[in-house]
């Protein structure tokens, strides 16, 4: 009985209430996405992950891509021409498209470490 009641004080108590989500990106509506401001949008790749994930821009906007991993990586966009590698500790950045790239949703990763799960959802907005 002793340890029985020993435990149930070392169980962690379970809770119904929901962990809180981090709104969109930019204080959109809840469900509507927004570009953050300025002209440029930093996105950083380390070894197995992409942040901002997910990654949201506007066709207006640079993306600025640091390699903060120590190995080569890749910052590609499925369905468009994106494919660019990343030198470890290196920053690059891409002109934004403009009217050449399609307001929607893609899939930004890298190619040479997506099977390890390094890929985010990228919503490109009209700009």
């Amino acid at each position: 009985m002793v340890s029985f009641v020993a435990a149930l004080l070392l169980t962690p108590a379970c809770s119904s209430t929901p962990t809180p989500t981090t709104p969109p990106t930019g204080g959109g509506q809840q469900g509507t996405p927004t570009a953050p401001p300025g002209t440029s949008v930093a996105i950083t790749l380390a070894d197995f992950s992409i942040s901002p994930n997910p990654i949201v821009a506007s066709t207006a906007q640079d993306l600025t891509i640091t390699n903060n991993g120590s190995v080569l990586h890749n910052f590609s966009i499925e369905g468009t021409p994106i494919d660019r590698d990343v030198p470890p500790g290196q920053t690059i950045t891409l002109t934004a498209p403009g009217p050449s790239f399609s307001p929607g949703s893609y899939t930004a990763f890298c190619k040479y470490r997506r099977s390890q799960g390094m890929e985010a959802p990228f919503t490109a907005l009209a700009g």
